[in-house]
């Protein structure tokens, strides 16, 4: 019964602690203990989408200050559609994401969209996809055309390039009314 409460014994040492064995008990029976390792515990997959820092430092290849850097950015971002995204990080190199990616995956359900037709400009501007110039350029079309209903048109529209539409597709949301 102890031994299914603390999930079996992983040393000899916590079978002596077990409320039942004394010291004079446990030192006659010491040599005769044999003990099996403890079955591995399946690993469960981080969310980078809502891991908090404790969660990401227990990955490993990923220390304090790159922790900080991934939830910053997944701010700034509205979440992540792929973790390949974390590769956009300074801090995040080859090597030390291979030694953590069997170990995450990201929920893009949890993205956070951006109204494309009503975001305000200090807002759109701080996405970090979106540069100075591409934010004018958006607002000022969407005043003379009044916004869009797909992506596709703001690649007609000049607005954004194939690549950049790609990138920004999983962010965007095409309302034409404030109350859709």
């Amino acid at each position: 019964e102890y031994r299914q409460r603390i999930g079996g014994f992983g040393s000899v040492l916590q079978f002596r602690d077990c409320y039942l064995i004394g010291e004079t008990l446990f030192a006659e029976m010491r040599d005769y203990i044999a003990l099996s390792p403890l079955p591995e515990q399946p690993k469960t997959l981080i969310d980078i989408n809502t891991a908090d820092s404790l969660a990401l430092i227990s990955l490993r290849g990923i220390g304090p200050t790159t922790a900080h850097d991934i939830i910053a950015y997944r701010q700034r971002l509205g979440g992540f559609h792929s973790k390949e995204q974390l590769f956009d990080l300074a801090v995040v190199q080859q090597q030390n994401y291979e030694l953590f990616e069997q170990e995450i995956w990201c929920d893009s359900c949890k993205i956070r969209k951006i109204d494309i037709n009503f975001v305000a400009p200090k807002e759109l501007a701080e996405h970090p996809y979106m540069t100075p110039p591409r934010v004018r350029k958006i607002i000022k079309h969407r005043q003379l055309k009044g916004g869009w209903t797909r992506i596709e048109e703001m690649i007609d529209d000049d607005i954004l390039s194939e690549d950049e539409a790609e990138r920004l597709a999983p962010y965007l949301r095409f309302r034409l009314s404030a109350t859709e």
